[in-house]
């Protein structure tokens, strides 16, 4: 009976600590089609960037009084980065007139701007490509 629970305990522990191993490990960055999204809602990102954002980063994210958030500059500096990183740069600094939006909201553009990269097509013409 004892070696029974010994065994339970010890998956039980292996579930816990694989489960918390997951949970902190950092979300990367990656750009192309099909790659994921970080944590986020890209739809809530997209209405953000379309109401603050691309007075300085342009419609199509290209870049105007502020740096490009696609294309190859972009990607070459992000690529392989923490997303939180990103979402905490865009969170303490943008919009340059009026720092400070919420961790949620960064994130949110974070999302936006990886699907956007991943998928443009997806975001014309509405949410889901519909």
């Amino acid at each position: 009976m004892k070696k029974r629970w010994r065994f339970a305990g010890c998956i039980a522990l292996t579930i816990a600590w694989t489960s918390a191993a997951a949970a902190q490990s950092p979300v990367t960055l990656d750009f192309g089609p099909g790659k994921p999204v970080p944590p986020g809602d890209a739809s809530m990102g997209q209405n953000m960037f379309t109401a603050i954002c691309w007075a300085c980063h342009s419609s199509d994210l290209s870049g105007y009084k502020g740096p490009p958030l696609t294309g190859p500059s972009f990607y070459k500096i992000w690529q392989g980065r923490r997303a939180d990183a990103l979402s905490d740069l865009i969170r303490n600094t943008m919009p340059k007139d009026d720092p400070g939006m919420s961790e949620r909201a960064a994130r949110d553009l974070v999302a936006f701007i990886v699907t956007y990269a991943n998928r443009p097509e997806s975001l014309k013409g509405g949410q889901n490509g519909k």
